[in-house]
């Protein structure tokens, strides 16, 4: 992974290199004079931060403060003078600095305000690409889907997106629990927030309570020094719980007066603090039952479960896995340094039939394993996991005949009812559909649903 690049612009030689000596192990950092210099830079390449001095020659740094965010308006711009006032302090966030150190400044300073900026602009490029996707009907961080099933999905999601309220997302494992809070945090008020995530099954249960809230130096044996917890983190932004039915029961009425009151205790500590921080938690448990066996709070399920949101197992939206497929052999394809190869019938035919019990995980993990063996132009049943491939029958029977049957035929409503959609044209529906168009024409040729001639 390449580093992020950054822009120190400074008239003083010494006062460059000692920033980006300091910078240069974790960043990529190139250096200017002056304001001028780096502008044209800013075209040319694609800067994580700019870090400038404010008083120079020509251009200072609070005009050049300015043209950099006009023509980036996103990029974080940190001020650095030995001339500090309120004032200019002042002036200086009014005109969109990230932030402001004042010379003689402590290396380390340097670093941690650094790599604030860079972090805070990470995030707005995710979530600005997210929002793009969402907006292009394509899913959101490889939400891929066009059955009934996730149709209703993302239905109930832009409709409680954008509120504050708690979000519960139940599946099994594998399904995409994670993606769909991404999406939820990219269509929020949120989204220029952090957005962090805990699996509360990496967590021991007696460092949980710290690992959410914080806590005070010496609030336990092994607390050195106070230390920010995963609410903290997350402020102004979302906080997404994972394996939600594992919280510790003791921990329960402590996440419940967050979410009833927007306080809460860190460890050690008598004095509450606010959080505005929106709660989507997840669960592959019944925590239905987990309630009535009294292992998790009923009050809690009620004020996480306002809308709950079920993610269906690959099993149950079949008709999404050729899209699916297509997806990972984009996404991953160039990763690995392989051709974007499609499964030929058979493979397609093993993909579509499996039971999938690891859902979405493990189709991904299928394709991955077909590109990196795939010798041809085409993945093969061979390349697939050998779970795939179907076992054969002693008579020679053939058990699976019925549901391929069934199978092709409600494949073939699919695809009618997706060409009907676009108006009968083809390339509408393969940027519907998001598969190549050459993929889609083959599927609809075979069902005959276009002459052999329409392309």
């Amino acid at each position: 992974m390449s580093k992020p690049t950054l822009m120190v612009i400074d008239d003083l030689d010494s006062a460059r290199s000692m920033m980006k000596r300091t910078l240069a192990r974790s960043y990529e950092v190139y250096d200017f004079a002056a304001v001028a210099d780096a502008l044209p830079a800013l075209e040319r390449a694609d800067f994580d931060a700019v870090i400038t001095d404010l008083r120079m020659p020509g251009l200072d740094g609070l005009e050049g403060l300015r043209r950099f965010k006009a023509r980036v308006p996103g990029i974080p711009v940190i001020l650095v003078t030995a001339f500090a006032t309120v004032e200019t302090a002042v002036e200086a966030m009014k005109a969109g600095a990230f932030d402001y150190l004042k010379k003689p400044f402590e290396p380390e300073e340097l670093e941690i305000v650094v790599g604030r900026a860079v972090e805070h602009a990470r995030l707005v490029k995710e979530n600005q690409r997210l929002r793009a996707e969402l907006k292009g009907g394509g899913g959101a961080h490889g939400i891929v889907g066009r059955s009934q099933a996730m149709k209703d999905v993302t239905s109930i999601l832009a409709r409680i997106a954008p509120s504050d309220v708690p979000i519960l997302i139940e599946g099994e494992s594998g399904t995409g629990k994670d993606l769909l809070a991404r999406a939820a945090h990219a269509m929020s008020g949120r989204a220029a927030g952090p957005y962090v995530a805990l699996n509360m099954s990496a967590i021991p249960e007696n460092l949980a309570e710290a690992e959410l809230f914080g806590h005070e130096k010496g609030a336990f044996t092994g607390a050195e020094q106070a230390r920010e917890g995963f609410f903290a983190a997350a402020e102004g932004g979302t906080l997404f719980l994972d394996e939600l039915g594992l919280l510790p029961p003791a921990l329960q009425p402590k996440l419940l007066r967050v979410l009833q009151d927007g306080e809460y205790m860190p460890v050690g500590s008598r004095k509450a603090r606010k959080a505005s921080v929106r709660v989507i938690g997840a669960t592959n448990e019944d925590l239905a039952g987990l309630v009535k066996a009294g292992k998790f709070r009923e009050d809690l399920w009620f004020r996480l479960r306002v809308v709950p949101v079920r993610l269906p197992p690959l099993r149950e939206r079949r008709e999404d896995i050729p899209a699916l497929v297509e997806h990972f052999v984009q996404k991953h394809a160039l990763r690995l340094g392989r051709p974007p190869l499609q499964p030929d019938a058979a493979a397609m035919r093993a993909l579509l039939d499996h039971a999938w019990p690891g859902n979405i995980r493990e189709l991904e993990h299928a394709v991955e394993r077909g590109l990196l063996l795939a010798q041809g132009d085409a993945i093969t049943l061979a390349d697939l996991p050998p779970e795939l491939t179907p076992a054969p029958t002693v008579d020679g029977s053939d058990d699976g005949g019925r549901y391929r049957k069934a199978r092709d035929a409600w494949e073939r409503r699919w695809f009618e009812d997706l060409l009907r959609e676009a108006g009968g044209s083809v390339t509408d529906a393969a940027r519907a559909a998001g598969l190549h168009r050459s993929t889609l024409y083959e599927k609809l040729t075979r069902y005959g649903l276009v002459e052999k001639d329409a392309r």
